[in-house]
């Protein structure tokens, strides 16, 4: 509601789009030319940026929380100093002029952090004194 009547109070309701919980974003993403993060409250992981990243669509953001750890270190190009939708504007336009390629994300999908977890388990099954300190009883 707050969104709807934001578009309304700026003159631009004929062009935003707000719909119910879907099934289908991934195929939505997809389909996008870029994909905006500009949430004003700093996100701990930064979860659209990856999903957008992983199928290949630039993502401007605001650079913090973790929406802009993962834009420095993956697209840095996409990251603007938070607040400033002047510069998101920028470099959405410059984005869809240029069409950038997206690399493929290495150590982000779900088998490369499962197999990072499953070795941080076992070198802790491996080393009794580390097993207790990360258990927090004595070493």
């Amino acid at each position: 509601a707050e969104l709807e009547s934001l578009a309304r109070e700026l003159g631009v309701e004929a062009r935003v789009v707000v719909t119910p919980p879907r099934d289908d974003v991934r195929e939505l993403m997809a389909s996008a030319a870029c994909v905006l993060q500009l949430s004003r409250l700093a996100e701990t992981f930064g979860r659209t940026v990856l999903e957008a990243l992983s199928l290949g669509v630039p993502v401007v953001g605001y650079a913090h929380g973790g929406v802009g750890e993962l834009l420095d270190k993956l697209h840095p190009e996409g990251a603007i100093e938070p607040g400033r939708v002047d510069l998101a504007a920028s470099r959405v336009a410059q984005i869809l002029a240029e069409r950038p390629a997206i690399a493929l994300l290495a150590d982000y999908r779900l088998e490369d952090m499962q197999r990072r977890t499953l070795a941080l388990y076992e070198s802790l099954a491996r080393s009794p004194a580390s097993a207790a300190a990360a258990a927090g009883g004595p070493a």
